[in-house]
C-alpha cells in the first residue's frame, strides 16, 4: 500500500503516514492539533512532501479532538506547497463547525464524501 510512518513523542498526540503511489499522502493524527504538536507533524511531513514529489495530502480527522489556529497554519502552508490539493475528511462536526467559522471549510472539505479521497 505505501511507507508508514508512526511517531509517538507527545504523551496525547500520534501520527500515522501513509504514501499510496508516490503521490498521495494520508495523514492520520490521534489527539489534539494544537501549537506543539503541529510542529512535530511538520517536521515529518514537508520532507516526504518534497523527497516523494506528493500532490495530494489528506487529513483524516477521524481521531482528532481538538484543532487549533497552528493547524489551520499548517493546512495553509502545506497546500501553498504542493501542486495537489489538501483535503481534511472525517472530522467530527464540531471541528467542521470551526473550520466553518474560520472559513476554511471551503477550502479543506471539497464536498466529496470523505471515502472517495482514499482510492
Amino acid at each position: 500500500m505505501g511507507l508508514r510512518v508512526r511517531c509517538g513523542s507527545m504523551s496525547n498526540f500520534s501520527f500515522s503516514v501513509d504514501i499510496i503511489d508516490g503521490r498521495k499522502l494520508i495523514v492520520k493524527p490521534i489527539g489534539s492539533l494544537d501549537f506543539h504538536t503541529v510542529g512535530v507533524l511538520k517536521q515529518a511531513i514537508y520532507p516526504l512532501c518534497v523527497s516523494e514529489e506528493v500532490v495530494d495530502v489528506v487529513f483524516d480527522y477521524e481521531k482528532v479532538d481538538y484543532s487549533d489556529s497552528s493547524a489551520f497554519g499548517l493546512l495553509l502552508k502545506l497546500s501553498r506547497t504542493i501542486d495537489g490539493e489538501v483535503t481534511v475528511i472525517n472530522a467530527k462536526p464540531s471541528l467542521k463547525r470551526i473550520f466553518q467559522m474560520a472559513g476554511f471549510d471551503t477550502i479543506f472539505f471539497k464536498g466529496n464524501r470523505d471515502h472517495d479521497f482514499i482510492a
